[in-house]
C-alpha cells in the first residue's frame, strides 16, 4: 500500500495508524506533544454516545459499528502488547432523557431496549474502556508494526503541490507521502480550511479512589457521568467549557463534581477525597457532527476531526472508513 502520514497521536490518529500499518501501508505518525495525552486520555472511556438521540445518524452508525469490534479489538491487543485496555461491559444507569419522546422514537427506530431501574433505565450492552490503558496499547501495537512515531514535533503545514498534497512540514523537515490523514483533534482547524471550524471544548473530571465493585454501572445524570473503573477508582465527569485552549482548573468545579457524585452515592462517597483533577480539550464542530471526509479540494488528504465527546467510541469505525477510502482509490 501507499505511504501514510497521520498527524495527531490520539485515539482516532493511533487507530488509523494501526489500521492502516495492519493492511501493509508505511505510515508515519506526528504528534506535537506526546500520543495520547489530550482529549482522548482525559476523557471516560465510555463506548457510546452519552445521549445517542441527540446525534446524528453519522455518529450513531460509527458508534454502532464500534462497538461491534471492541471487545476482540481489546482482547487482540492486550495478546499482542501485554497491556490490558480493561474493556468493560458494565452497563450504563440513564436516569434522565430516557422517556422523552425523541428518546423513544431513536430506541424504536434502533430496536433498542432497557431495563427498569429503580432510578432509571439500565442499558446492560454499553462497556468501557480504560483510555489511558487502550493509548498506550494501541501505540505499543502500531510500534510492534513498524509504524514511525514522531512526537514533541508539530507540523505547521501542509504541502501543496499541482492540487494534492504531497506531505507536511514540521518546524524542522519536511515529509513526503502519497495520503495524509489529518487526526489533530481540537487542534485541526489550525492546518487547514475545513468544511467548518473544529475548537477546544474544554471539560474538568475528577477521580476518586474507593473499593472495587462498590458501584457496578456506568451512572448518566444531567450530562454527567460516573464511571467504576475495575480497580475501584471512580470517575466523575465532565464540564462543557467554551474558554479556548485554557487548561486551567478551579475548586468550584472540582467541589462541584465531588457533590455530584456524593449526591448519588452518599453512603458509599461522604467520606472519599478526589485523587486527582484534570481538564482536557474536545474537538466540538459548529454543527455538532463528526467530519469524516475527504477533503473538497485535495483527494488524497483525509479528514478524521471533529469527535466532540465521541472520539474513542467512534475510532476504529472512522479507521475503518479511512482505509477502505485509501484500498479503494
Amino acid at each position: 500500500m501507499s505511504d501514510c502520514i497521520v498527524i495527531g497521536g490520539g485515539i482516532n490518529g493511533l487507530m488509523s495508524a494501526k489500521y492502516l500499518a495492519q493492511a501493509g501501508a508505511k505510515v508515519t505518525l506526528i504528534e506535537q506533544q506526546a500520543c495520547g495525552q489530550e482529549s482522548s486520555w482525559a476523557g471516560g472511556g465510555i463506548i457510546s454516545p452519552l445521549y445517542p438521540w441527540q446525534y446524528d445518524d453519522l455518529t450513531n452508525d460509527l458508534s454502532f459499528a464500534s462497538q461491534a469490534v471492541y471487545e476482540d479489538l481489546c482482547q487482540d491487543l492486550m495478546a499482542a502488547t501485554g497491556i490490558d485496555p480493561e474493556y468493560r461491559k458494565s452497563g450504563l444507569l440513564m436516569m434522565d432523557e430516557y422517556d422523552s419522546q425523541k428518546a423513544k422514537v431513536w430506541l424504536s427506530r434502533y430496536n433498542i431496549g432497557f431495563e427498569n431501574h429503580p432510578k432509571g433505565a439500565l442499558f446492560s450492552h454499553v462497556a468501557q474502556v480504560r483510555n489511558p490503558r487502550l493509548l498506550k496499547a494501541l501505540k505499543a501495537d502500531i510500534l510492534n508494526r513498524d509504524v514511525q512515531i514522531i512526537e514533541n514535533t508539530k507540523v505547521v503545514g501542509l504541502i501543496d503541490s499541482y492540487q494534492k498534497i504531497s506531505g507536511v512540514q514540521t518546524q524542522s523537515q519536511k515529509y513526503n507521502a502519497d495520503y495524509v490523514i489529518l487526526t489533530a483533534g481540537a487542534w485541526s482547524s489550525e492546518l487547514t480550511k475545513l468544511p467548518e471550524d473544529v475548537f477546544p471544548v474544554k471539560g474538568q473530571m475528577i477521580v476518586i479512589k474507593h473499593q472495587p465493585d462498590a458501584i457496578r454501572h456506568i451512572i448518566i445524570d444531567q450530562g454527567r457521568y460516573i464511571i467504576p473503573r475495575a480497580d475501584g477508582r471512580i470517575l466523575v465527569g465532565s464540564t462543557m467549557e467554551n474558554v479556548g485552549f485554557d487548561r486551567t482548573l478551579d475548586e468550584t468545579t472540582k467541589e462541584s463534581l465531588h457533590r455530584f457524585a456524593i449526591g448519588h452515592f452518599p453512603e458509599l462517597l461522604s467520606d472519599s477525597k478526589v485523587e486527582h483533577h484534570w481538564s482536557g480539550f474536545r474537538p466540538g464542530s459548529k454543527s455538532g457532527k463528526v467530519l469524516l471526509k475527504r477533503d473538497h479540494r485535495f483527494k488524497n488528504l483525509l479528514i478524521n476531526t471533529g469527535h466532540f465527546r465521541n472520539g474513542l467510541n467512534m475510532a476504529p469505525a472512522c479507521a475503518k472508513q479511512i482505509l477502505d477510502w485509501i484500498k479503494h482509490e
